[in-house]
């Protein structure tokens, strides 16, 4: 059974403050071109993770206490509508199992933007998402 967590409505802001962080610290590590492109990896999951529980917050539902972007996904009504919510789920395995390997799988510059390009919609539609309901 997966731990759930109940916050306050108001955490969600903060949440999606700190997951604006994690991308910006995915866009230095890319630029900086540094050759653990996991590490950057990391960090655009766990944006978008602490989007999707900001957004679980916001809907005053317990939020999941899991790295499982699809198990976080399917929590927010209508998810559909997330940009890029069918093709993301492969970004779970940086916040797991490859955060303790290296060099498994080959990640080129174009899979890593396209991760940050997705990172950045999902954070937006979460920002609106937010403050418009």
């Amino acid at each position: 059974m997966t731990p759930n967590r109940l916050f306050k409505k108001a955490y969600a802001k903060e949440l999606l403050q700190v997951a604006t962080e994690d991308l910006e610290s995915a866009v230095i590590l890319k630029d900086g071109h540094v050759s653990r492109k996991e590490n950057a990896l990391f960090h655009v999951q766990q944006s978008i993770e602490k989007a999707l529980k900001a957004c679980i917050c916001h809907l005053e539902q317990p939020v999941p206490l899991v790295h499982d972007l699809i198990t976080l996904i399917k929590v927010i009504p209508d998810y559909e509508n997330i940009p890029h919510h069918d093709g993301i789920y492969d970004l779970t395995q940086f916040a797991t199992i490859r955060r303790y390997e290296e060099g498994v799988a080959i990640i080129t510059e174009e899979e890593l933007t396209e991760s940050i390009d997705a990172a950045t919609k999902i954070l937006q539609w979460a920002n609106d998402f937010i403050t418009k309901s």
